[in-house]
């Protein structure tokens, strides 16, 4: 039996929080959209996807949330070349040989969002504190947390892969390209920029596939549009998505555009609150058919 088997079979939903994590989820909702989300007659995109949330078997989200597992599929399904390159897996932080790291990397855990360090220069990061808060994130039940599940499913693991540089300015934010896909069908995309490291700011701008932006698809005044200018990999990027969401009633697809080549970031099953306007909120939910979803025994 792997080690992976193990985990889900004694970890996923005991707990106070796993208890609370449906109402955990209504509550996040409703903080931002003023309302409880419809689980009996689903027709939102947020609404179809808490309904996933509840009743789907999340197997496979968890394994493809899973920012080690997903490699593998990424891998199989579109070329290792699009990966950014591997350094090492560590079951806790004290595992983690710095010294046989580059000069610049990131380490992340696998089981979670935004549990990453951004190393630009290995002699001047403070280690022992990158060991402690990674540690730190490993122990947090983040599905059961943020109402979540799939991620309860997840073995914690760190990983410390390549840095990423934008534009040859180290110390520039990367632009986020975040792809909706509705099982092959690559409908839009949301380009994030400006993100200041360890927060959840950013500027960002939705665009259909012939990169026309969409501010209507945000309510207004509630995040700051900026527009960003096409990718030059764009077409690339439009078939990574494509091949890496099919088979999923609904996936984005977290890509990266580097000197002119495709990289990939993650894939998001249940993706933050942004504030999008009712109108996108029924356009995107009318693409997902709750019929084909394999339910949860």
């Amino acid at each position: 039996m792997s080690e992976e088997t193990k985990y889900k079979l004694f970890n996923p939903f005991s707990g106070l929080f796993a208890k609370m994590m449906v109402p955990l989820g209504q509550l996040r909702y409703y903080k931002v959209y003023h309302r409880w989300r419809e689980l009996k007659h689903p027709v939102t995109f947020y609404d179809k996807v808490f309904w996933m949330m509840r009743f789907a078997d999340l197997t496979r989200w968890a394994e493809m949330a899973d920012k080690y597992a997903v490699r593998d599929y990424v891998a199989r399904t579109c070329g290792s070349e699009i990966l950014t390159n591997l350094y090492g897996v560590y079951d806790k932080a004290g595992d983690i040989d710095f010294d046989a790291l580059p000069n610049q990397f990131v380490v992340k855990a696998n089981n979670g969002c935004a549990a990453n360090f951004l190393v630009r220069d290995k002699a001047t990061a403070n280690l022992e504190e990158i060991r402690k808060k990674l540690d730190f994130w490993l122990d947090i039940r983040y599905g059961e947390l943020t109402g979540q599940p799939h991620y309860s499913l997840i073995k914690p693991r760190i990983i410390a892969e390549q840095l990423l540089v934008q534009d040859g300015d180290i110390n520039k934010a990367l632009i986020d390209y975040k792809f909706n896909c509705f099982d092959g069908f690559v409908h839009s995309c949301a380009a994030y920029r400006d993100r200041v490291e360890g927060s959840h700011q950013f500027a960002r701008m939705d665009y259909d596939m012939d990169w026309n932006p969409h501010p209507e698809w945000t309510v207004p005044g509630k995040e700051k549009l900026a527009p960003t200018p096409r990718p030059k990999c764009l077409e690339q990027m439009i078939d990574i998505a494509h091949r890496l969401s099919k088979g999923f009633p609904f996936v984005r697809v977290d890509l990266y555009c580097i000197d002119d080549k495709p990289y990939f970031g993650e894939m998001t099953f249940a993706p933050g609150l942004v504030f999008f306007s009712d109108e996108f909120q029924i356009m995107l939910g009318d693409m997902i058919d709750l019929s084909k979803v394999k339910l949860r025994k």
